[in-house]
């Protein structure tokens, strides 16, 4: 092997080095910021001001008095509430293919977000849908 051709290798090879270090940098950013957005309880708070508006300005007295019945109902209230072997997360026992598809939904699982998200998520399913995701309590 030429000198030229060693140099070219050696060069390659750096840089095949920096750019795996420079992936693992902004993966390891990319999962700190996530990270830094959950709060002690393990809620996404990044969303929480966001739907704590939306709770407080768009969703008028009944279907918060429904919300609190069906979610009292559903799982004590407990926005953290996992039922049927992990088959339904949440305040409103969600599965994750309902929570996914709901409007106004951030996405992810239900449990990473405040109740009043999940409510206002449920809410706007009922609107949508009518009671029927919630067969015995809605």
């Amino acid at each position: 092997m030429t000198a030229s051709q060693i140099k070219t290798l050696l060069a390659t090879a750096s840089l095949a080095i920096l750019i795996g270090l420079a992936t693992v940098a902004v993966a390891a950013a990319r999962a700190d910021s996530q990270g830094s957005a959950l709060g002690k309880s393990g809620v996404d708070e990044r969303h929480k001001p966001i739907y704590d508006g939306l709770w407080k300005r768009k969703v008028s007295p009944a279907n918060k008095r429904w919300a609190r019945r069906v979610s009292k109902c559903e799982s004590g209230r407990d926005p953290d509430a996992i039922g049927a072997g992990g088959q339904y997360r949440g305040a409103f026992q969600f599965s994750l293919s309902t929570w996914r598809t709901s409007p106004r939904t951030p996405g992810g699982d239900p449990v990473a977000y405040s109740y009043r998200t999940q409510a206002f998520v449920a809410v706007r399913l009922r609107t949508r849908d009518g009671n029927g995701h919630w067969p015995n309590c809605g």
